[in-house]
C-alpha cells in the first residue's frame, strides 16, 4: 500500500470499525486545535483530522473540562503573543493539536496554520508553556517531525518551550500517518490517559495502528533542585511515570532548573 509522505501528517488509505470508551476520576480543562484544510490548498488536505480530533474531545470530555475546540483559522496568535488570553495554549492542563507539521532543517519545531503559508514556529515565536493559568502540562501534537533529532538540535527547538514548566511535549520524531485505519487515534489516546496510563504510553499506545508504522515520541526534562534524584534519573523518572491523574504532583522546572531533557521513542507501532 502506498503512503504519501509529502506532507505531515502523512495520508493513508484503508479500513478500521472499533470504539474505546473508560470512566476515569481527573477533572481538569483541556483543548484542542486541528485543521484538515489549509487556505487556497497551500497545504495538502487530511481527511481524518475532525475524526481524530472530535472523537479525542468526546472522550475525554466524559470525565474532564472541554476548554475549547477550535480550528487554525488566525490561530498563530494562540501559541505565543496569546497564550494566555482565552483559549491561549498556556489556558488548559493538555492542549491537543492536529496539523501538518515539521522540524527537519529548521531552526524551529513549526505547526500549519490554516492561513495561506503561515506557521507557528517554537523558537521565532517565542513559546514558553508552563506558568500560565491554568498552566499546560502536555502538550500532544499529531503532526509529523515535531520531536525530530536527526540533527542533534532539538533541545535547541524546544529548551525555551520547556522553560515555563511544561511537563512533556508528545508527538512525533518522523511521520504520523492520516487515514480511516488512524482516525480513532485521538479516542484512544484519551481512554488511556482516562485509565491511567503513563502519559508516555498513552501517546504510544493510544496513537497505535495496525496498517502503519507511526513514529511517536516524547519529551521532558529533569533536574537536581530537590535533591531526591540528580536531573538525568529526575527527567527518566518524570517521563516514565507522570499520567493525567498524578500530573499535578510533579514540580514545575522552570528556566534554569530544567538541567535535563530525555525522550522516548517507538518507529514501529
Amino acid at each position: 500500500m502506498h503512503m504519501s509522505r509529502t506532507g505531515c501528517v502523512a495520508l493513508l488509505s484503508f479500513l478500521l470499525v472499533g470504539s474505546f470508551t473508560a470512566p476515569a476520576a481527573a477533572q481538569v480543562r483541556f483543548g484542542a486545535y486541528c485543521q484538515a484544510d489549509f487556505q487556497n490548498g497551500w497545504r495538502e488536505t487530511v481527511p481524518y483530522v475532525w475524526n481524530r480530533c472530535g472523537w479525542f474531545m468526546d472522550e475525554l470530555d466524559d470525565t474532564d473540562t472541554r476548554a475549547f475546540y477550535w480550528n487554525l483559522h488566525g490561530a498563530k496568535q494562540f501559541f505565543s503573543t496569546c497564550e494566555t488570553c482565552s483559549g491561549g495554549a498556556d489556558t488548559v492542563r493538555l492542549l491537543y493539536v492536529n496539523t501538518h507539521g515539521g522540524a527537519k532543517g529548521d531552526t524551529n519545531a513549526r505547526l500549519t496554520m490554516w492561513d495561506q503559508n503561515v506557521r507557528a514556529l517554537s523558537n521565532t515565536d517565542s513559546w514558553r508553556y508552563g506558568d500560565g493559568g491554568p498552566p499546560l502540562g502536555f502538550l500532544s501534537l499529531y503532526a509529523c517531525e515535531t520531536l525530530n533529532n536527526d540533527d542533534g538540535n532539538i533541545w535547541g527547538r524546544w529548551g525555551g518551550t520547556f522553560s515555563g514548566g511544561l511537563i512533556m511535549v508528545m508527538g512525533s520524531h518522523d511521520i504520523l500517518n492520516d487515514g480511516v485505519t488512524t482516525d480513532e487515534t485521538g479516542e484512544d489516546f484519551a481512554d488511556d490517559l482516562q485509565k491511567g496510563k503513563s502519559a508516555k504510553w498513552a501517546w504510544f499506545d493510544g496513537n497505535g495502528d495496525w496498517d502503519a508504522d507511526q513514529d511517536v515520541k516524547v519529551m521532558a526534562t529533569g533536574s537536581s533542585a530537590t535533591g531526591a534524584h540528580n536531573a538525568s534519573a529526575d527527567c527518566a523518572y518524570r517521563r516514565d511515570n507522570v499520567n493525567w491523574q498524578n500530573a499535578h504532583q510533579y514540580a514545575r522546572w522552570r528556566d534554569g532548573q530544567a538541567e535535563w531533557w530525555c525522550s522516548s521513542q517507538i518507529e514501529d507501532n
